[in-house]
């Protein structure tokens, strides 16, 4: 009996780990394939922890990170030791890395600030959005419309709280 159990235990193993592999690779291969043209990003500066310069061309754009919030840097409650914390984060996240820049459909290309509204991918398919959420440090944020990947952020966010 016990040599059956491990049998499936092994054989759910194998199969865990075999699917695990081939679905890696398959977000890799989609990632590879969607930016396989795109422009890589230098990171001029970052502003807080959901805004950065880039420099695209031989122009400085500010972009907003789409789907999340950030405290602000002038709180000078708790929320601005937070504020800083998500900065340094990000720059950490970003530090010496080149982006892939996207835009999500269901928004607008800027804000009312003028800031380009995009997820921030590096070379790996890391999505920074992603990972600031995942930080704790940022909130997830739905100005008005849904974005592409509202559901999942929420769900990260209320899996860390």
């Amino acid at each position: 009996m016990k040599r059956k159990i491990w049998l499936i235990l092994l054989i759910g193993l194998g199969l865990f780990l075999f699917w695990a592999i081939k679905f890696s690779r398959i977000e890799k291969a989609e990632f590879v394939k969607k930016f396989n043209n795109s422009q890589l990003i230098e990171v001029r500066r970052v502003i807080d922890g959901d805004t950065i310069e880039v420099k695209i061309g031989d122009k400085n754009e500010m972009v907003r990170l789409i789907g999340i919030d950030a405290p602000e840097m002038t709180d000078s409650s708790m929320k601005g030791l937070k504020a800083i914390e998500a900065k340094e984060k990000l720059e950490d996240i970003l530090k010496d890395k080149k982006l892939i820049l996207e835009s999500d459909e269901s928004q607008d290309n800027r804000d009312v600030y003028n800031r380009l509204l995009r997820y921030i991918y590096l070379e790996d398919g890391t999505l920074v959005n992603k990972e600031m959420i995942k930080t704790g440090l940022v909130e997830e944020y739905t100005f008005i419309v849904p974005y592409k990947y509202q559901e999942e952020f929420r769900k990260i966010e209320n899996n860390i709280k």
